[in-house]
């Protein structure tokens, strides 16, 4: 148990970086893994296909690195699809922090955030975030939540991931909304908190969650 914090290789400007914490876990993907080593961290897992890591890089990535799984770059998964799969079967975690994410490829991009979409991860969806110096984006199932402002951030914004059905934006948020369904995936960006906390429900679809400043 514990948080599980996931470090990728995009070369994101504007890369967070996890707190250390004795009692968390630490996972390097590909490049990510020479980021948490520059920056001293320990990984307590270390998997890629290294294709664009070089053999200095590689070694100073092992000094780091408690156990290195090393992958075929001809595979059906993604990298970073495969550090989930592995924090599910080796950490159990109660969430799971992913950074380095943006300022690469938008294809990578794409596909990372919709990785929480798939069946497989749907048990843990509801544990992963995603974060970046001015970003933080988390999902939800259906149901009713009450959301904490970030209080650096200034903006909210609803990512309906699939059609959403009976919406409702409630107490807590400028913009608000009564029991709306979307037939296609809605975006709803720019809303702003008026109180340290919102209340959002709904009853069918996967929404991306994300607050920001910029």
């Amino acid at each position: 148990m514990g948080t599980v914090h996931i470090m990728l290789g995009s070369p994101d400007e504007q890369k967070a970086w996890p707190p250390k914490n004795q009692k968390d876990y630490y996972i390097g993907v590909d490049r990510g893994a020479l980021y948490l080593a520059e920056k001293g961290y320990k990984s307590d897992l270390v998997i890629g296909d290294f294709d664009s890591i070089s053999d200095i890089e590689k070694h100073e990535i092992k000094k780091y690195a408690e156990e290195i799984i090393e992958v075929d770059p001809d595979k059906d998964d993604t990298d970073a699809e495969l550090s989930l799969v592995y924090a599910m079967r080796l950490f159990e975690p109660e969430k799971v922090v992913i950074y380095g994410w943006s300022g690469g490829r938008l294809d990578h991009l794409m596909s990372t955030l919709m990785i929480p979409l798939q069946p497989r991860f749907k048990n843990i969806l509801p544990k992963i975030e995603f974060i970046n110096k001015t970003n933080k984006i988390c999902y939800f199932l259906p149901g009713s939540y009450v959301i904490h402002k970030d209080q650096n951030k200034t903006y909210c914004s609803v990512i309906g991931m699939t059609p959403l059905e009976q919406l409702s934006l409630n107490e807590g948020f400028k913009y608000q909304l009564n029991k709306v369904d979307y037939s296609y995936p809605a975006a709803l960006v720019s809303n702003e908190f008026v109180t340290d906390t919102a209340e959002l429900t709904f009853d069918s679809g996967i929404i991306a969650f994300i607050q920001s400043k910029d």
